[in-house]
């Protein structure tokens, strides 16, 4: 793993998808480069979540950190049981399911992994790697950042093929449970009456009593798109992570369990042929406890 170290009491670890060990904590899913696993204060310990958390080794899927996700594999439309597909910022990956649409969940195994050229400092991680498939032809470029206690996680993506390549990615953040309230948006939002969470009279998406998170929820609150998305996260050790999502919203989830709760942002795009896209994800881990006020944003609840 790489270490970033911002001197201001964090310490971020990074897979490397270089390192052979590193590479057994991979899978199908999430991008290899540019992965933070961990988040370790110096006076909290880890701050960061997973499915299967505190397991040494979860099962690759699942994940813990601050993991990203290309949903859209190229070539999937056509691609038929034993044939290939491209998952960018994986590599090729097997299709083995004849479950439609395709999704990795349904496909673990990684045929051939992408390659990464990396470059670190103590306090960023450069990760790059190309793709090209069946006319499809990808660029993509990673860079982890931590100064003070702000985490930046920025992505560059260019169309270098013959096609226009069409992007549904999304961020993972796994952040352990803080109570009953677990985030708020700055963005107008509504869930359904049945959803195991609620929105409460300060705006915080809040756990309804008696709902059980052993086996997991999947919730898609109605969000306003478009936007860029702002999020206050309920944090038991910090009391608020603030995090940035720097790219027009296409799409918001929740999900969590017994060990993790998450909300996942989605950017949904067509890269033209020569075009590129660019984003970014910002974590604000203060060491200092916030009011319930939502006031870095520019706006209070109260």
């Amino acid at each position: 793993m790489l270490t970033l170290d911002g001197g201001a009491g964090l310490r971020v670890t990074v897979l490397d998808p270089r390192d052979p060990a590193d590479q057994l904590r991979l899978g199908s899913r999430y991008v290899a480069g540019g992965y933070v696993w961990q988040v370790t204060d110096e006076r909290h310990g880890a701050l960061l979540s997973g499915p299967a958390f505190p397991e040494e080794n979860p099962p690759v899927f699942d994940g813990q950190g601050l993991p990203e996700v290309f949903e859209t594999a190229l070539g999937a439309s056509t691609a038929r049981v034993g044939d290939e597909v491209y998952v960018i910022g994986v590599g090729k990956v097997r299709r083995e399911s004849a479950v439609r649409p395709f999704h990795v969940r349904d496909n673990p195994t990684v045929t051939e992994r992408a390659a990464w050229t990396v470059t670190a400092t103590a306090t960023r991680v450069e990760a790059e790697t190309r793709g090209d498939f069946d006319g499809f032809g990808v660029e993509l470029g990673r860079v982890v950042e931590v100064r003070g206690r702000t985490i930046t996680s920025s992505t560059r993506l260019r169309n270098v093929g013959e096609r226009a390549v069409p992007v549904r990615w999304f961020a993972h953040p796994f952040f352990p449970w803080a109570g009953d309230e677990v985030c708020r948006l700055l963005l107008e939002s509504a869930l359904v009456e049945e959803a195991p969470l609620f929105v409460n009279e300060h705006g915080w998406f809040t756990q309804r009593p008696d709902v059980d998170w052993t086996r997991g929820h999947y919730m898609t609150p109605r969000v306003t798109l478009g936007a860029e998305l702002h999020v206050e996260q309920r944090h038991p050790q910090l009391g608020t992570v603030r995090v940035e999502c720097r790219f027009p919203l296409g799409g918001l989830a929740i999900w969590g369990n017994a060990s993790t709760v998450s909300f996942e942002p989605f950017l949904q795009t067509n890269v033209e042929v020569g075009g590129e896209v660019r984003w970014a994800m910002t974590y604000e881990l203060s060491s200092v406890r916030h009011s319930s006020g939502l006031t870095s944003f520019g706006r209070s609840t109260r």
